[in-house]
């Protein structure tokens, strides 16, 4: 079965930030250091950070438009789960999946995490001003130690799951793709080992 979810790469997201940050602190080192315009060298390599900088941020801009305009395909097989990204291609085995959780996490406009971090009134009052949505995570943990991770949007998870205290047979997650490939997995990981 073949599944496409719209997961996002945190690498794709730091390439946007760390250009610009790079091309901040240099700015400011060329300011304080009192260089000015006149100096023919600094100005080169200030326009060469820059014209660096630039060039990064517009690949990883594309980049990351083009990942969210294919998205993310999982494919469950009989013996394994194969993983298709827009830059990497990955190949999990059942035979060497150790362990897989299937989450929710609440996602800010930036798409960072939601983490619950203090009890003060200003944390609060900065918290509740971003609008939040809801995501869902699948890890797959390996044999090797090391644990491979997928996200997706859960858009409708909240509304369903305020109507599952009435309908107890309603599935909150049964609209995310990411829960129906992680059905779709243990399935296909139960047959596998009955089989074996």
């Amino acid at each position: 079965m073949e599944f496409k979810i719209n997961h996002i790469t945190n690498f794709l997201r730091r390439g946007i930030i760390i250009p610009a940050c790079v091309f901040a602190a240099a700015l400011l080192i060329f300011l304080i250091m009192g260089i000015t315009a006149e100096s023919a060298a600094p100005v080169l390599i200030l326009g060469g950070i820059f014209i660096l900088c630039a060039a990064a941020e517009v690949i990883f801009v594309l980049l990351y438009l083009l990942e969210r305009i294919f998205g993310t395909k999982v494919i469950i097989n009989d013996d394994h789960v194969r993983i298709n990204m827009l830059l990497r291609r990955k190949t999990l085995r059942f035979d060497e999946i150790a362990d897989t959780k299937y989450t929710h996490y609440e996602c800010t406009r930036d798409n960072t995490e939601r983490k619950q971090r203090s009890d003060s009134l200003l944390y609060k009052y900065a918290a509740a001003d971003k609008k939040v949505r809801m995501r869902s995570r699948l890890i797959f943990y390996l044999d090797s130690g090391r644990a491979f991770s997928l996200n997706d949007d859960a858009t409708n998870y909240k509304r369903k799951q305020k109507q599952w205290m009435t309908n107890p047979g309603i599935d909150p997650d049964e609209d995310v793709s990411l829960y129906q490939a992680y059905q779709c997995y243990l399935h296909a990981c139960r047959q596998f080992y009955n089989s074996h």
